[in-house]
């Protein structure tokens, strides 16, 4: 029976939690909570604030970070056990935020003394590794150089419009009607994983998964990818010196991630292989974004080439990050909302006939492409209701920075070299100070402003520093505009002709601890017709 056990054993020993004092600590906590007699995380003598930390990984660690951050202002200290320093590890405290001006000061103002840095660049390094979330300085500059060339022309747009458009009418569209009816059920996020994970795909290796067929095939790939995500976020709680050895040893988590990592590796691998050889058979082919990594020179004295394989399958990796998980989970949690939000979804419906329909308001043949920019930029209470779920829920809840040195926040705060800055986007979105009483509602009509009783557009007065979900300042996310029109083009699509009703019990889902704001379990829904007008 002990057997089942040891890998926690080695994490207890490894993290220095002594199972007597551990467990006398964390009852203690316990109890002060259920008194309600401690605001803030106790710090306890040597290991500081880690047993709270502990005993809130998981699905409650974003809710219990905001009220932290409420209860202090929004910016709060976290002190860290000293025995993190053992192992040359630079985390023994962190200055967590949700303050605008010091997210404004630390990416826009003061942004070169606030890197990665070393500590997250570790973490991450066995998934990510050099690609350009986890990249600084030069080696950054010049990803992201490549890629905004790319992304901003003309013929990268144009042929990301044309996928998107042509995989909703052509493969979503099938695949809803394939699992249509009072009887089927579907992970709404698995779904919007696929699809996200198709279209990225084809925009920017050139390569289709497949993976949307109606009978949902299983991706080895895509599983893995979840999986190597959520072991790496255990690292962020765990010493360096002490993830490492679990690593040395191949138990717990880290024998998962690296199962995982194996995976990842082979089918990333497999896309390097074809793009290379379709490069050297015909190097003026249509470029994808892979491609223009291939075309690119060696630069930084030679130290980074973009033929190696290494290099590029980071790229490949860092791209379907962004391009997979944050526009899939963005759309999970906007259904969701629209789930117990029927006037909000009545309005999105009303506007996409208006908008999308001819004048007759019949619904063509489900192959017909419906879409164009100039129809998307009409949809302006879509592009609300998207913005306010993403406030909420944002795809990535949390950013880490190093700082290079000592500084002076705008709050008054002070951080030394060192140490973590941490800003919390998922607390952002509930505090009173930056939207008012009813932050905690979803609201698009916070995001309009209207010229007459139906007559309104978008407001400009919104700061990207208070609302930081593509990231702000020159680390702002390249993809912004095309995980918009993704996003349009998949719920305007799907609200045309059918209606996402979750199942009983999906009411109160709550998020994965994770990088990217998985939801835990999956969100089982049924898609129904939509009646006709």
């Amino acid at each position: 029976m002990w057997r089942q056990h040891w890998p926690l054993m080695w994490h207890l020993v490894l993290t220095w939690q002594w199972p007597v004092m551990s467990q006398s600590l964390l009852a203690w906590q316990k109890q002060w909570h259920k008194r309600g007699a401690m605001k803030n995380p106790t710090n306890w003598p040597l290991i500081g604030m880690l047993p709270a930390l502990l005993m809130n990984l998981g699905p409650q660690y974003y809710d219990w970070m905001t009220s932290i951050l409420i209860e202090n202002g929004g910016t709060f200290q976290f002190i860290g056990p000293w025995l993190w320093l053992v192992g040359g590890s630079r985390r023994q405290d962190s200055l967590v935020t949700a303050d605008p001006r010091n997210i404004e000061h630390v990416l826009r103002y003061n942004f070169a003394n606030y890197p990665k840095g070393p500590d997250f660049t570790a973490i991450f390094h066995d998934l990510l590794g050099d690609g350009i979330f986890n990249a600084d300085h030069d080696l950054w500059r010049l990803q992201r150089k490549t890629a905004s060339l790319h992304l901003n022309s003309r013929s990268c747009r144009d042929f990301a419009d044309a996928t998107i458009f042509s995989a909703a009418s052509r493969k979503l569209l099938p695949i809803l009607r394939h699992n249509s009816g009072s009887s089927s059920t579907v992970d709404f996020q698995d779904l919007m994983l696929r699809f996200t994970f198709d279209t990225i795909s084809i925009v920017a290796f050139g390569i289709d998964t497949r993976c949307l067929s109606p009978d949902l095939p299983k991706v080895p790939f895509a599983a893995a990818f979840e999986t190597a995500l959520e072991c790496t976020s255990f690292r962020f709680s765990t010493p360096m010196m002490s993830w490492k050895v679990l690593r040395c040893l191949g138990i717990g988590w880290e024998k998962n991630l690296s199962n995982a990592l194996h995976e990842i590796d082979a089918y990333v691998q497999e896309v390097v292989d074809d793009r290379r050889k379709a490069f050297t058979s015909n190097p003026d082919m249509a470029s994808d974004l892979l491609t223009c990594f291939l075309r690119m020179e060696e630069g930084n004295g030679g130290t980074l080439k973009a033929h190696d394989d290494k290099f590029l399958k980071d790229v490949i990796i860092n791209i379907l990050l962004a391009g997979r998980d944050t526009s899939a989970l963005a759309l999970a949690w906007f259904f969701w909302l629209l789930a117990s939000h029927p006037k909000v979804e009545e309005k999105l419906v009303q506007e996409a006939r208006h908008v999308l329909l001819p004048t007759n308001g019949e619904l063509p043949a489900e192959h017909e492409i419906l879409h164009t920019r100039e129809k998307l930029n009409q949809m302006v209470y879509l592009q609300a209701a998207l913005l306010e779920s993403l406030r909420l829920y944002p795809s990535v809840p949390t950013d880490y920075k190093y700082v290079m040195s000592d500084d002076v926040l705008p709050d008054g705060n002070q951080v030394r070299k060192g140490q973590q800055f941490i800003y919390s986007i998922y607390s952002m979105g509930r505090m009173e100070s930056i939207w008012g009483k009813d932050c905690l509602l979803f609201k698009p009509e916070r995001w309009l402003v209207y010229n007459s009783e139906n007559s309104y557009r978008l407001a400009s007065n919104v700061s990207p520093f208070q609302y930081t979900a593509f990231n702000a300042g020159p680390r702002t996310c390249l993809g912004k505009d095309m995980a918009f029109t993704l996003m349009k083009v998949v719920v305007s699509t799907i609200l045309l002709r059918y209606s996402v009703v979750c199942l009983p019990g999906q009411e109160k889902i709550v998020p994965k601890l994770c990088p990217t704001l998985y939801i835990k379990d999956g969100l089982q829904v049924r898609v129904q017709p939509r009646q006709p007008l």
